[in-house]
């Protein structure tokens, strides 16, 4: 446990030393919040019926580009990806060290530093906006309290899919053309593109079917209140078990990759 706070230690230091780029993600993550609450806006305007209340919404939107890096589904680390591509990652399997969960710690630090630059500058702006446009506090203390638990269900879990994913490039020739596909299909049916009540329902029954609503949708929309706290509560055991099933699934898969790895050159 120890080598794996201090390689989660080591990777916040480096990714918190990126401020340009922390600024220019919380200019990025404004300018793609105010671009779909002005979108909605509009949509609201034209007087369709949708499953989410208009401040409901607005909450949803501002929490989601606050959050974004936490919950994002594109977890391409390039010195994962290129110990995987060059075969150093042979060097990786003989150290004392349990491979799945160095890299588990290495992706975590990366979103925690990501996020910790920027969620603070989004959510201040965005309660600054013109009342009918600016991010509200949460619906109720509970509802805050089920977020915060949630939201961080939500972490593990996509860092699970994650390293799924990882575990899989193994098998893989071309290791972009996983990530690409695994990417589009999480983002929208975790509701990243567009909220899960605004799709038809067929889509929706799809969204609660798999695991990725579980990383966006559901802290989200606890926050804005869109989801009851009984609702919530099961949710949240959803989450654990979806948890237990995709990182034992992982490591099971990257132990057997590591039986056959076979590096080609010298």
């Amino acid at each position: 446990m120890k080598a794996y706070l201090s390689f989660i230690k080591l990777r916040l230091g480096v990714g918190l030393q990126y401020r340009f780029a922390a600024i220019a993600g919380i200019a990025t993550q404004f300018f793609f919040g105010a671009m779909y609450v002005m979108m909605y806006d509009a949509y609201y305007r034209s007087g369709v019926s949708t499953g989410m209340e208009w401040q409901q919404l607005v909450s949803y939107v501002w929490i989601q580009q606050a959050f974004f890096y936490l919950t994002y589904f594109n977890l391409m680390d390039p010195d994962i990806y290129d110990s995987i591509v060059t075969g150093q990652v042979s060097y990786e399997f003989i150290r004392p060290i349990n491979v799945y969960w160095l890299w588990y710690a290495k992706l975590f630090a990366k979103k925690i530093a990501g996020a910790a630059l920027r969620f603070l500058p989004v959510i201040l702006i965005a309660s600054l906006l013109p009342v009918h446009y600016s991010l509200k506090g949460p619906a109720s203390p509970e509802s805050f309290l089920l977020f915060v638990i949630t939201l961080t269900l939500g972490v593990l879990l996509s860092l699970g899919i994650g390293m799924l994913i990882y575990s899989l490039m193994f098998y893989t020739t071309s290791s972009k053309g996983i990530f690409s596909v695994y990417t589009v299909i999480a983002e929208f049916f975790a509701g990243g593109v567009i909220p899960i009540p605004f799709m038809p329902e067929i889509l929706q029954k799809i969204c609660y079917l798999l695991p990725f609503r579980l990383s966006v949708d559901l802290p989200y929309r606890l926050y804005a209140g869109n989801i009851s706290i009984e609702e919530g509560i099961q949710s949240a055991l959803v989450q654990l078990i979806w948890i237990f099933i995709v990182i034992a699934a992982g490591r099971i898969i990257l132990k057997n990759a590591s039986k056959k790895l076979v590096v080609q050159g010298g």
